[in-house]
């Protein structure tokens, strides 16, 4: 798998990619539990332990299995109302660095949250009308691979890039078939990407220059 100026599409992992809102989803989810009756607390390494896995394994951990589909619509009740509001932390140089990729390629989202982080995303961060689409396993259920099988499918991709923190986001692009770039600066490590980065803005100025390959 390779990366080069025939790369037509970037597809980034929201999560440890674009921005950190992890005190934000133990907020929401302690409000639900304390909702719930549930005396269960979770920390923000307790989700970090987990991130990047689809969001109802990730209950499992916390709460008995009967009780996880009616937990998860009490969250997703609260993300719609709570997610706006208290925001995460957009990583630096994100917002203007998809404004100048989104010149050069069609730009995605896909990640393991549920339907409706995505849309709640890329308003708060003032990037949708850069964003092509995004798929969420709340959308289909499946995993990630899939979904870059889906994407590439409606859209014609024939040379996207997943963008990344984590080694199961890399596993789950080899397996799709798709070339994975890592960013080094997220929640996960892994050593078989294609491609690392420190900095959203060196991201960046590689892919441009991947277009301008004479200069």
């Amino acid at each position: 798998m390779t990366i080069d100026q025939h790369t037509d599409a970037l597809i980034f992992d929201m999560d440890g990619t674009m921005w950190d809102a992890v005190d934000t989803y133990a907020e929401i989810w302690n409000m639900a539990f304390e909702r719930e009756g549930i005396e269960r607390r979770i920390t923000r390494d307790d989700l970090l332990a987990l991130i990047g896995t689809p969001i109802d394994d990730i209950m499992r951990h916390f709460v008995p299995a009967e009780r996880v589909e009616h937990l998860l619509r009490v969250i997703a009740e609260l993300v719609v109302t709570q997610l706006p509001r208290l925001g995460g932390k957009l990583y630096e140089g994100v917002q203007k660095g998809i404004a100048t990729l989104a010149q050069h390629y069609k730009l995605f989202m896909l990640s393991n949250c549920d339907e409706l982080e995505l849309p709640i995303f890329v308003r708060y961060a003032g990037i949708e009308s850069h964003i092509t689409d995004t798929i969420a396993y709340g959308n289909t259920r499946l995993r990630k691979a899939e979904n870059m099988r889906l994407l590439a499918e409606k859209y014609h991709l024939q040379h996207p890039v997943y963008i990344g923190d984590t080694d199961g986001d890399c596993n789950e692009a080899h397996r799709a078939g798709v070339p994975f770039v890592w960013m080094s600066y997220g929640f996960g490590t892994t050593d078989k990407a294609q491609l690392q980065f420190d900095h959203f803005s060196d991201f960046v100025e590689h892919f441009v220059k991947l277009k301008q390959p004479n200069k």
